[in-house]
Order: structure tokens, then sequence, then C-alpha cells
């Protein structure tokens, strides 16, 4: 529930009555007495070092080159600056600066200076009319000096190994999948319409076309495999060039999906043979895996995904963190104390589309708790709720996962109350429903509210006929009202 909004009160002459002390102010913004700005190329970088004085802030700039050699030299150059420049002195033992994501430019950089970098979306760090190397060293700088960004999380050589794993096995399956659009998209020019019957992928799909690309087949109005030839393919068939280019395509396809297979494997035993950090110390990568895999409806590649990406939940101080960066967190805008819309963040794309996906799964067998949950909010929402529901299993999804990461242990329901719901077990008419609703409800010989209740958490009271959504409102009412109080 949200929180009743509280306004400030003013005395008899108008004047605000304060009623916080002025001295415990919240410190949103520090000012460190050094800021390092790094605006990467290919070729070069430019740094910017804003040193603090008594009374000013001093300048310094230089461009360097990114051989090997001299990005240490900037680094040297820097903390040279900051020792010798600042008044009072300060030697700086962990260098802070603030650096762009230029694609992959700045990870020299980060591997030559180590410390505490901000890595920041270019889009964020120059945000100005003007833009030359020298402007954006110097706001970032500037952003640096105000700890406006913090400290970004750096995957050390393992987990990159790992990572570089993944997006070859992932590379791999985009590219499999291209092939199989190519194959639908030659068909169609043709008049070949057997991707309408699903992905060409299918076994079935994939066994048609590869005996339509044999010499001498025959189109016919029979039956293969229980799909009607004559439905999908076009009696003027294919010329015999498009013949080999679509037989040449189906090798290409195997072989990137034999690489899919074995970047996968080596991937799988790379995360089973590593050390991931957790609250209670490390844990051994295959068992934290098995118990990823205990989470409803995850599996290996979700499991592996999710260690590519979040690799540790410490870095999430707080679980609303995580769900954030999985871009599971609705960001609310709200004007005159009320929500006018809402969307979603942008998080990281690659973990929320697995979520997401494994989601719907869990919601189209509906045959646990998670699935039960997400189906019936589904069937509450007539417009767009197959996405809510998806986004808010995902929600749970994620949530549970970063559980099992940060303490070791595997999934279990024991804590979960959304589906633990307690009510009195009493008749429909000393639950005070409308009779209209009460009728409904006896005509499909519904006599208690336990019985009520059951049904409207998995999702079922919402699928029997003539039960709208005035009666199922009325049901989700008394459950509200009533939920965890003691039995009759």
């Amino acid at each position: 529930m949200r929180k009743k909004k509280t306004y400030a009160i003013a005395n008899d002459e108008g004047m605000p009555i304060d009623t916080l002390d002025l001295a415990d102010g919240e410190i949103i913004q520090p000012l460190y007495p050094y800021g390092i700005g790094i605006d990467c190329h290919r070729s070069f970088i430019e740094v910017c070092v804003f040193v603090k004085t008594s009374d000013s802030i001093r300048k310094y700039e230089n461009t360097y080159s990114t051989d090997w050699k001299t990005l240490g030299g900037a680094k040297d150059w820097a903390e040279r600056i900051i020792r010798i420049k600042s008044s009072p002195t300060i030697d700086p033992e962990v260098l802070r600066y603030t650096i762009e994501s230029t694609s992959t430019y700045h990870m020299p950089v980060i591997k030559a200076w180590g410390g505490n970098p901000c890595v920041v979306n270019p889009l964020l760090a120059s945000p100005t009319r003007r833009k030359t190397d020298k402007l954006d060293a110097r706001l970032m700088a500037y952003q640096s000096m105000t700890g406006l960004w913090p400290a970004s999380f750096i995957a050390d050589p393992e987990v990159q190994a790992f990572r570089l794993l993944m997006k070859q096995r992932q590379d791999a399956g985009r590219a499999a999948v291209a092939i199989t659009n190519r194959i639908n998209n030659y068909l169609l020019r043709f008049g070949h319409t057997i991707g309408a019957t699903g992905s060409v992928r299918g076994y079935t799909a994939r066994a048609i076309i590869e005996d339509m690309c044999k010499d001498g087949f025959e189109y016919t109005d029979g039956k293969y495999a229980g799909l009607t030839e004559g439905d999908y393919i076009c009696p003027a068939g294919l010329p015999d060039d498009v013949k080999t280019l679509i037989n040449g395509m189906w090798k290409e396809f195997d072989r990137q999906k034999a690489i899919e297979t074995e970047y996968h494997k080596m991937a799988l035993d790379k995360a089973k043979g590593m050390l991931w950090q957790s609250q209670g110390g490390e844990i051994k990568g295959d068992t934290l895996i098995k118990n990823l895999c205990t989470v409803p409806s995850v599996g290996e590649i979700t499991a592996l995904i999710w260690l590519a990406e979040v690799v540790t939940p410490l870095r999430f101080s707080v679980k609303e963190k995580l769900i954030a960066f999985c871009g599971c967190d609705p960001s609310l805008k709200i004007s005159a104390g009320k929500v006018t819309s809402q969307m979603r963040r942008g998080g990281n794309t690659r973990l929320h589309y697995q979520l997401v996906k494994v989601a719907g799964s869990c919601i189209n067998h509906h045959s646990e708790p998670f699935g039960q949950w997400g189906y019936a909010l589904l069937q509450r929402h007539a417009k767009g709720g197959y996405k809510k529901a998806c986004g808010a299993v995902a929600r749970r999804i994620a949530t549970a996962m970063y559980f099992i990461h940060l303490n070791g242990e595997t999934f279990s329901y024991d804590k979960y109350n959304f589906h633990k719901i307690d009510v009195p077990d009493i008749s429909l008419e000393d639950m005070q429903l409308s009779t209209r609703t009460r009728n409904i409800f006896n005509s499909y010989n519904l006599a208690s509210s336990q019985t009520l209740t059951s049904l409207f958490i998995k999702g079922e009271l919402h699928r029997m006929r003539g039960i709208g959504n005035k009666s199922i409102a009325e049901v989700d009412s008394w459950i509200q009202s009533n939920k965890f109080k003691r039995r009759g």
C-alpha cells in the first residue's frame, strides 16, 4: 500500500513549521577532492583532471595514445597531478575516474588504470550541444568530482572468458535463425507458404522443404506427417538453382547449430568449474546451477545467462536494485500525488528477455503456484494481460534466483504467501455476495469460501462461463478483507 502523503504546516504568521532538524538534511551528492574524466577512442584518450585547492578547482588536460605503455604513463600523470597540485595534499591509493563506454575501447584503459571506474553510457555522460573530446573529458571529470555516478562492476578475467563463450553461443544461434528466416523468405518468393504452419526449423516443415528440393519431387494433395501438402506448396515448384541454394543453406544451418551446441557445452563446463560469490562465501558452479534450476521453469540456459550477466548478487545492496537491473521494475510517473502512467526500465536486455520467456512458459502451463498466480493475473486483465502477467512472474522469478544465489540454497515456496491465502470457511450467504453472483456460483455447486478462494488463486474462476468481472471483483474484495483471519 502506498504511503499517505504528508504536508508541511504553517504557524499563525504563515511561516512554515519545520518538522525536521535542518542539520539532518540528506546528502545527495558528495564533493571529492579530485575528479578524473576520460574520453576514449581507437587510437587515443583524452584525460582531464580536476583538483580541489583551498579556494578553487584547477583543471589539467592531456592526450595520450592507446599503446599499453602510454596508458600506464597516463595513470602515473593523473596520480602525480593529484598529489602535487591538491591543497591540502592528498595521496590517492585507489583512483576514481569516470570513463565513457565506447564499444570496447575503454576496456584496455580500465585494465591499465585499475581502481574504481565509473563506466557511463556516452548519451548520459555528454548530453551537451557542443561536443568535442576535451569537453567530454571535462564534463566527466566534473561528474567524477561530484560523485554523480556510482562505481561500476568490473568482471574478472575468468568471468570475461565465460561471457565470451556465452556470446559465441548466442551469435551461432542467431546465425542459425537468420538462415531459416532466409529460407522461408526464398520459399515465399515462389508461392510456398509452408512457414505458415510454424517455424521452418520444425521437424515436419523441414522434411517437406528438403523433399521439395530433391530431383523428381512430385506435388500431390496427399498427407505428409499429418500435413496436407497442397495447402502450402505451390504446384509450380522451385527452380533447380534455388533447390541447390536451399540445400546449401540447410548445411550451413546444421553447422551453426553444431557450433551453438559446442559453445553451450564449453560455457556450461566453464561455469560448473568456477567458484561464484555468495553471502556465505564461494559456491561451486555445478552446485549453484543445480540450485538455480530448482526455480519453476528455469533451465540450464537461463541459469547460464543469469551467471553471465549478474555474476554475483553481492553487487546489489537490496533485491530491488537487482530487479531494476533485470528490467522488471516498472517506473511510475506521478503528478499531483497520483500515478499518471508507468513504463518499464530498460535494464539488461538479454537477461530480461530470458526471464520473460521463462515466465511465459510458467504461465502457459500454470501447473504450480507461480504459473497459477500469473495465469490468474492474465485472466483479470482483458487488455495487455499476458504482457503484464509475464512481467509480474518474471519479477518473482528474478527475486527467487537472487536469494538462491545469495544464500546458496534451493528454491522453496515456504517463504511465499501469495498462494497460501488463509480465509474463514463460511457459506456463500455468509460472504454477503450479491444475489446474482451467489446464484451463478450455486449453479456450479460452489458452496464455500475456501473453494472460491482456491479457484480464484489458480485462475480457474475466471474461465467459468457466466462469471464476469463484477463477480470476480466481489470475490477478490472479500478475499483481501478476510485473508489470514482465523477460520470460523
